[in-house]
C-alpha cells in the first residue's frame, strides 16, 4: 500500500472503483462449499422482464456526467467529506470511458482518476506525482492495499449488479412490488442479496448486500432516491456500508446528465505523462 495515499485519496476511488460504489472484497482464505441457486420456470418469468428492464436502462446511456457529486465518508469515528465530478462514456472502439476528479476547498482538482482502453491512470495534482498501469484487480490491490474488482465499475454507476453477466444461478423470492434475487459471490462461501421494487414496471435496485459462509455482511449498498434523467430512472443517493470494518460512505448525486457529447480528450492519458511529471511505479 503507498504510503501517500490519503483519505481524500480513498474517498475518490471509492466510487471509481466501485461499489461505489465499488465492492470491495478483503475475504481471504475462505473455505465451505456454495450453495445451490437455480430458478424455477415461473420464478424465471417472473424475473427475466426486470433483468430486461435493468439492462435497457444501461444500453440507453451513452455518455454520463456528473459535475456534483458530494462524498462523505465515515471510518473509526473520523468523517471526511469529498466533493468530486464524473465523466463516463461509452466508446465503439474503445468500450468504457471512466474519468474522476476530487475537488479541494476551492473547488480546484485534487486528485484525477482515469480508467479507460485498459490502463489505470492516478494523478495527484498538488503532489506532481501519477501512477500509470494496466487496469487490473492485482494493480488496484497494490495501490489501494484492498481487493479491489475493476468488474464492478459499471454496477456501481448503474446501479445494476447484474451487468457483471452472472446469471447462471439465481434464486427468487417474491412479495408484492419487493424482488430479492440471490445468488453466490464472487469468492468461495459468499452469497449476494440484491433486492428490487418495481414500480410502474420500472425496476429499482434498492439494496446489495454481500456475506460471508457464517451469514456476517461484509458490504452492504443502498440505493434511494430515484429520479429520472433523459428518460431514464437513476438513483441519486447511494449509501456503501462496512459494518466489520465500521466504515460508511454516503454519496449525493447532484443534477446529472446522460447522453450528452463528451470528447474523448476527456479520457486520455498524455497531459497527464508530461516531464516535470513524477511517475511512480509499482514494480
Amino acid at each position: 500500500m503507498l504510503n501517500s495515499v490519503t483519505l481524500s485519496y480513498r474517498c475518490c476511488t471509492l466510487y471509481l472503483l466501485p461499489s461505489v460504489l465499488l465492492f470491495i472484497f478483503t475475504f481471504s482464505g475462505c473455505s465451505g462449499t456454495t450453495a445451490s441457486f437455480q430458478l424455477s420456470p415461473a420464478d424465471a418469468e417472473k424475473l427475466d422482464p426486470i433483468l430486461a428492464e435493468l439492462q435497457l436502462g444501461y444500453d440507453l446511456t451513452s455518455s454520463l456526467r456528473i459535475l456534483q457529486l458530494i462524498v462523505t465518508i465515515e471510518e473509526e469515528g473520523k468523517k471526511e467529506e469529498v466533493r468530486e465530478s464524473l465523466w463516463y462514456k461509452k466508446s465503439d472502439i474503445d468500450g468504457d470511458l471512466l474519468h474522476l476528479q476530487a475537488m479541494g476547498p476551492l473547488n480546484e482538482p485534487r486528485v484525477v482518476a482515469i480508467a479507460a482502453r485498459n490502463q489505470f491512470l492516478l494523478y495527484l495534482i498538488n503532489e506532481g506525482e501519477v501512477i500509470f498501469e494496466p487496469l487490473e484487480d492485482q494493480v488496484l490491490q497494490e495501490i489501494f492495499g484492498v481487493d479491489l474488482r475493476v468488474s464492478d465499475v459499471r454496477s456501481a454507476i448503474f446501479a445494476n449488479p447484474f451487468l457483471d453477466g452472472r446469471l447462471s444461478e439465481l434464486s427468487l423470492a417474491h412479495s408484492g412490488a419487493k424482488y430479492v434475487v440471490t445468488r453466490p459471490g464472487p469468492a468461495v462461501g459468499q452469497v449476494e442479496r440484491i433486492t428490487i421494487f418495481v414500480r410502474a414496471d420500472e425496476p429499482q435496485v434498492s439494496n446489495w448486500e454481500v456475506s460471508d459462509k457464517d451469514g456476517n455482511i461484509i458490504q452492504q449498498a443502498k440505493f434511494s432516491d430515484y429520479r429520472e434523467v433523459g428518460g431514464v430512472l437513476r438513483p441519486h443517493r447511494i449509501e456503501i456500508e462496512r459494518p466489520l470494518e465500521k466504515t460508511r460512505v454516503l454519496l449525493k448525486i447532484v443534477k446529472p446528465d446522460i447522453n450528452i457529447d463528451i470528447s474523448d480528450s476527456k479520457f486520455e492519458f498524455d497531459r497527464f505523462l508530461q516531464d516535470g511529471t513524477t511517475r511512480r511505479f509499482l514494480r
